[in-house]
Parts: C-alpha cells; structure tokens; sequence
C-alpha cells in the first residue's frame, strides 16, 4: 500500500492477512507471540502481551485490589477512583479516561470504521456497531464460522 499525495494526513483502511502482516507498514516488529502470532518491536512487549493469554495478573490496585496484567491498565483503571479524564476531543471537548476510548470517540467525528460486514461489505465504527449490524441479516446469510475481525487504521504523514 503507498500513500497517494492528495491522502496525506487521511485515514487509511487496510485489512492483513495475521496481526504480523500489518507491522510492514510501521517497521521492523521481531518479537512474535507464539499463542496468537501478534508481533512486536521489543521482547519486554511482547511479555507484557503474552500475559493476555497467560492470565498472569501481577499489577494490583490499592483502592479497591482489582488486578491488571499491564502497567498501563492499572494506570488507567485508578482514574476511576481519581476521577482524572486527560484525554480531550479538540472537535466538541468531551473528555475520557484512556486513549483508546477517545480514539473510538474521534470515529464519530472523522466517520472511521474498522469493522467491515463480510456479507454487505458495509463499516461499523465499533465492536458493537458490529454485532448491532449482524443481527440485521438473515441467520441463513450469516456463516456458521462468521466471527468479528477489525481492519487496521493507519495514518498517513508523507
């Protein structure tokens, strides 16, 4: 996939084949999960990441001893008790506890959406959105083996 100069600085869609594939388009990711086959830049990543699978949970909250297997999800479930919200949309100001729900906010605004219905080919903007969707076809159109895949977004800066 190469950028086209009049879509620099837009979202682009691309759907890889393994988790692997999609590390092309932002470098070299040598570390590979041996479980899911997701790879990664550097091999304490990929332990943070193996802990999914593992179940492993070592990171604990003070304020009420919910566990977490990364750092970074303790780090954002004290907000809770906190009440912290650091991320804000630049567009209507509303703000969030963790990124990543502010990047499913952003798809309001900037109409993304990384799940694709393998029947109509329609987008959804979430996970949700998704399942919300499949109900709305036949039970006969949708294959037994059907399960949700999200694309992966890209930003483009050339």
């Amino acid at each position: 996939m190469q950028c086209q100069p009049q879509s620099c600085s837009v979202m682009l869609l691309v759907t890889p084949a393994r988790a692997c594939d999609a590390t092309v388009l932002l470098g070299d990711h040598p570390f590979e999960c041996e479980f899911c086959g997701s790879c990664f830049r550097d091999d304490g990543t990929l332990r943070g990441h193996k802990r999914i699978h593992t179940g492993e949970k070592p990171y604990e909250c003070n304020g009420c001893g919910k566990r977490f297997s990364l750092k970074h999800q303790l780090e954002t479930h004290y907000r809770v008790h906190t009440g912290e919200k650091p991320f804000e949309c630049k567009l209507c100001h509303q703000r969030s506890r963790d990124y990543s729900a502010m990047i499913k906010h952003l798809r309001t605004h900037n109409g993304a959406s990384p799940y694709q219905c393998t029947i109509c080919q329609d987008f959804c903007p979430s996970l949700a959105a998704m399942q919300k969707h499949m109900k709305g076809h036949k039970p006969e159109d949708v294959p037994t083996d059907w399960r949700i895949e999200k694309t992966y977004l890209y930003v483009c800066y050339v």
